[in-house]
């Protein structure tokens, strides 16, 4: 692990690219709508329950980590918070993903609106316990597979 110098974050990789500043998650969540801070603690308690990860607040958004970055909160909306899951390979959940990213073949971020609770059902589930795996390195031959969730 690498720490940055000013701002203390750690990173898998020396000099990895960031946002260099002190964050808070109360600074994303500052003066949005109720309904959506509801929705971002909602998904939060979801993902606790697939195993621990540290939040990493950023100028504009809220990661989620392990060893690596596997999923952030985007956007925090009137009614709504956008997500993104990091996955290996492309998921179809019935059109659920608003739009997904393909990385160079490695990686593909998966852009998701929830708007209510219950769009975090079991399909979307999946895909969050999968991109769990991801940010515990478990793409990687061998390691990370019992954590999965």
């Amino acid at each position: 692990m690498w720490t940055c110098p000013r701002c203390r974050h750690k990173f898998v990789h020396k000099n990895q690219s960031h946002s260099c500043g002190n964050y808070t998650v109360g600074d994303f969540l500052r003066g949005r709508p109720r309904k959506a801070v509801d929705l971002f603690h909602y998904f939060i308690k979801q993902y606790r329950k697939i195993g621990p990860f540290r939040l990493d607040p950023v100028k504009t958004r809220v990661a989620l980590l392990t060893l690596i970055r596997f999923c952030a909160i985007n956007r925090i909306g009137e009614d709504y918070i956008d997500v993104h899951f990091v996955l290996t390979e492309p998921h179809d959940t019935g059109g659920r993903f608003r739009r997904v990213e393909n990385l160079g073949n490695r990686f593909y971020i998966h852009h998701l609106r929830i708007r209510q609770k219950t769009d975090i059902d079991g399909e979307v589930l999946k895909c969050m316990r999968l991109a769990y795996r991801i940010g515990k390195r478990g793409h990687i031959a061998g390691i990370g597979k019992r954590t999965a969730g």
